[in-house]
């Protein structure tokens, strides 16, 4: 094993270690794009039961108004 990282450049080693690093970088930031896209998915589900406030920045498709009785007193 000692002949074989003898053997091989030092930059190459470099170069699979920067690799290694974009890959992890990379894959972490999916992960972080990914669990927006599903709480941005979770809240426009409850904005549109009408459990939350509807977020103009989220393009939430409006919730149904439905019009109810209201008992006025007199």
């Amino acid at each position: 094993m000692r002949k074989l990282f003898e053997r091989l450049p030092r930059p190459f080693y470099m170069g699979v270690l920067i690799g290694g690093l974009v890959t992890g970088y990379g894959w972490v930031g999916d992960s972080d794009y990914q669990e927006a896209l599903a709480g941005a998915a979770f809240y426009c589900q409850m904005a549109g039961n009408g459990d939350w406030p509807p977020r103009p920045e989220l393009n939430c498709p409006a919730p149904k108004v439905e019009p109810i009785e209201r008992l006025v007193g007199l």
